[in-house]
């Protein structure tokens, strides 16, 4: 859904020599539970669910150009915050997946990596870039930063991805710059009074967790009596929804993929195994 994406196209393709042009989120490619608004930089996921929150940037960014966003929305029933990267791909050649993360990683000519969610509360400012040796960088107005070496052809167009993903519900596009000495921006953002903050969780969500956290303290009790084992299975094994924490819980099917946060949103949104899509 989109609504207001065309109020920054007044400026023109570019405010003078030391504008980049328009930057904005690309009105062709927008996950389906996410809204645009405040001339198409605004980003706004459905609070009932924590995926399907896919946007790209409207036009390809340089190598070493800085993208800016401000997280203003934070819902905490869900776990996990949003995920940048770069794709090869032109956003509107093929329909989008559910997650940045692995559904497009798991495609040549994407990258993305997830944000730590402590470091993307309302308010935080997150920087990211390709560099020009192939690195994905960010860094955060919370004085973190961190870097994934990638294999993007750097002689090809590079769109940004933003995955408006689990506590993240809604997104900012401040702008990119390029250059120290001559410093170029993109086109300035139209004034904004949103207030930054946390949501309130919906009462039909609310539910829906509950609910899930009872299925999950009785799959954990059956996993205690049974004592399910996955042959090869590592205590090193991250959680394949959130690729950060430890998986801990092993499934009916036999796969231990889900670390107990993640666990209790693929309940209450999926009902099946995120590697094999049995039923849990």
């Amino acid at each position: 859904m989109t609504n207001n994406v065309n109020v920054r196209a007044q400026h023109g393709p570019s405010c003078g020599i030391a504008c980049l042009g328009p930057l904005t989120f690309h009105p062709g490619a927008v996950g389906k539970k996410i809204t645009l608004s405040h001339g198409g930089c605004r980003a706004s996921r459905d609070l009932e669910t924590f995926q399907n929150g896919l946007v790209f940037s409207s036009r390809p960014i340089r190598l070493k150009e800085k993208v800016h966003f401000r997280v203003e929305r934070t819902l905490l029933a869900w776990e996990g915050a949003v995920r940048i990267g770069f794709t090869n791909m032109c956003p509107t050649t093929s329909p989008l997946p559910s997650l940045a993360v692995p559904d497009l990683t798991n495609k040549p000519g994407y990258t993305a990596l997830p944000m730590p969610h402590k470091d993307c509360t309302p308010g935080t400012t997150v920087t990211f870039w390709m560099s020009s040796d192939g690195r994905l960088c960010y860094k955060t107005s919370t004085r973190t930063h961190g870097w994934v070496q990638t294999d993007l052809d750097l002689t090809q167009p590079l769109w940004a991805i933003f995955d408006v993903y689990g506590q993240s519900t809604t997104v900012l596009l401040l702008g990119s710059e390029t250059g120290h000495l001559f410093r170029r921006t993109s086109c300035p953002l139209p004034r904004s009074t949103f207030e930054c903050g946390y949501e309130e969780t919906p009462p039909r969500l609310q539910r829906k967790l509950e609910m899930a956290h009872k299925m999950l303290k009785q799959h954990l009790e059956d996993q205690g009596n049974n004592n399910p084992c996955r042959p090869g299975s590592s205590a090193e094994d991250l959680c394949s929804v959130c690729l950060q924490e430890e998986a801990r819980l092993a499934l009916r099917c036999g796969h231990r993929c889900l670390c107990l946060p993640c666990a209790n949103r693929v309940f209450a949104e999926f009902g099946t195994c995120p590697l094999c899509r049995q039923s849990i």
